[in-house]
């Protein structure tokens, strides 16, 4: 058999033998509607942190997915992955070899001439298994299967590192927030210490409310420092996520109560499965689990392997003039015929893989819906919550302004106007902390719902069923150069 035969019918046998990859049945089905009412608002966009109308956070995503370490390592993962994928379909293919040579020698006996001789050699070879069983191709979709499932993981890791870049942002506001609203009852407190210090002296107030309200000043400054140091570490914590030094002198325009809160429209529950990058990597990591189990099948059978040389070889040196050629062609079957079970051991340790990672799934499926469930919770609590603690806040402002006026004309005690106070405080601070629960709540809904992530599942899909056909185009898509 020449060489040319060899290849003509490695040719002929490439995709005899192929693995089409499974759909993944999905575990569980999915609740009608959300137990909470919802429908209303704008559906999640790929671009959802845009919809809050701030722009330093606009700003600071787009720093942290240039510049994030962690984002830029798990990239290159995807990139691993893409190569263990050529290596996957490279085993598809022939294996060519090519090998030369050329000497001379010489020899001379006693009394005799000297005899020179030479040779030279050049030669070919192609080796290729068949793929009869679908084992390499099995092989090649389990590789394409991970590749996609990395870039899977890609897509959830961007999503989770935009969610913390949110809500990191959103809770450094709050605390500035807090840190202002520390200061402003600081200032009222020292300027009704100032007011009692007038009537001590006067001698309407007793040396007792002059203490009580020293002690209040006292409180009240002693606030403000941690707050300033929770917020420098958040402000650090922030930096980190964009990839910059934590400590600097530049603080940031902080404004909490302008951000938008926004109406999301989570859909239905039933569209949550095909919204989630990480749900995909979960189907992925199925999809290789499949080409796993078909791997270990397919080890089970004989393989066939061809093989063939030429080579051509003349007795000059630097020459292959008039060269003698010789070819050989091997068709190889082997068998493993004991093995201590192994290789059915390996076929029922992948099987039990693939149950375990539908579970896993089913499991995943379930955390999906009860974070947009929990998410849809906050967002109406704290709602809720807000809208009455404005109302408070309101009225516990007049009702320290009515108290303060009759403070000073002696008709309420100290102990009074300390209450309303404190009223006051409290009610600022609550507020201050339910708009971050919201902010917070509404990141928490962008991400259980995939952030927008549905579009890129969508154009993925048609690879994923084509697979591993499609295999080389996506590769080529992926090549950088």
């Amino acid at each position: 058999m020449s060489l040319r035969h060899i290849a003509l019918l490695s040719v002929l046998l490439t995709g005899c033998a192929s693995f089409p990859p499974q759909p993944i049945e999905l575990p569980l089905n999915p609740p009608a509607h959300w137990h909470i009412g919802a429908g209303a608002g704008e559906a999640v966009g790929s671009r959802w942190w845009y919809a809050f109308g701030d722009e330093e956070l606009n700003r600071l995503v787009d720093r942290a997915l240039s510049n994030n370490p962690d984002l830029a390592a798990t990239a290159q993962a995807v990139i691993q992955a893409d190569l263990q994928l050529r290596n996957a379909g490279a085993a598809l293919l022939p294996t060519l070899g090519a090998s030369g040579s050329t000497g001379k020698q010489a020899s001379e006996a006693s009394g005799q001439d000297r005899v020179t001789s030479g040779s030279s050699s050049l030669g070919l070879s192609v080796d290729y298994e068949l793929d009869l069983w679908g084992r390499l191709s099995a092989a090649e979709a389990g590789a394409l299967a991970g590749f996609q499932g990395s870039e899977y993981d890609y897509d959830a890791a961007r999503m989770t590192l935009v969610a913390s870049v949110a809500s990191t942002w959103f809770e450094w506001q709050e605390l500035q927030q807090r840190v202002d609203i520390a200061r402003r009852n600081l200032e009222l407190g020292e300027k009704t210490l100032a007011l009692v210090e007038a009537r001590y002296r006067n001698g309407v107030a007793d040396r007792s409310e002059l203490s009580r309200q020293q002690t209040s000043v006292l409180n009240l400054k002693n606030a403000v420092p941690p707050l300033e140091y929770q917020a420098r570490q958040r402000l650090a914590a922030l930096r980190l996520l964009t990839g910059d030094y934590p400590f600097t002198e530049e603080i940031p325009e902080a404004g909490l109560l302008a951000v938008q809160v926004p109406e999301i429209n989570p859909e239905t529950p039933a569209s949550l499965v095909t919204r989630r990058p990480d749900l995909a990597a979960e189907e992925a990591r199925l999809m290789a689990a499949s080409a796993d189990v078909e791997q270990a099948r397919a080890a089970l059978m004989p393989s066939v392997s061809l093989s063939g040389a030429v080579r051509f070889s003349t007795n000059s040196f630097v020459s292959l003039a008039d060269p003698l050629q010789t070819a050989n062609g091997l068709i190889a079957l082997s068998q493993t015929l004991f093995d201590g079970g192994q290789r059915r051991n390996n076929v029922a340790i992948s099987e039990s893989r693939r149950v375990a990672l539908l579970a896993s799934y089913r499991a995943s499926l379930l955390s999906a819906f009860q974070e947009v469930g929990d998410a849809l919770d906050r967002e109406a609590l704290y709602l809720d919550q807000e809208q009455r603690l404005q109302s408070i806040l309101t009225q516990a402002e007049e009702a320290l302004r009515l108290t303060e006026v009759r403070y000073r004309e002696g008709a309420d005690d100290l102990l009074t106007l300390l209450e309303s106070q404190r009223t006051v405080f409290d009610a600022r601070q609550q507020l201050s902390q339910v708009r971050l629960n919201r902010l917070i709540a509404a990141v928490d809904l962008y991400k259980a719902l995939g952030g927008g992530w549905q579009a890129d599942h969508q154009k993925r899909e048609t690879a994923e069923a084509t697979a591993p056909a499609e295999a080389v185009r996506l590769r080529s898509e992926t090549d950088p150069g």
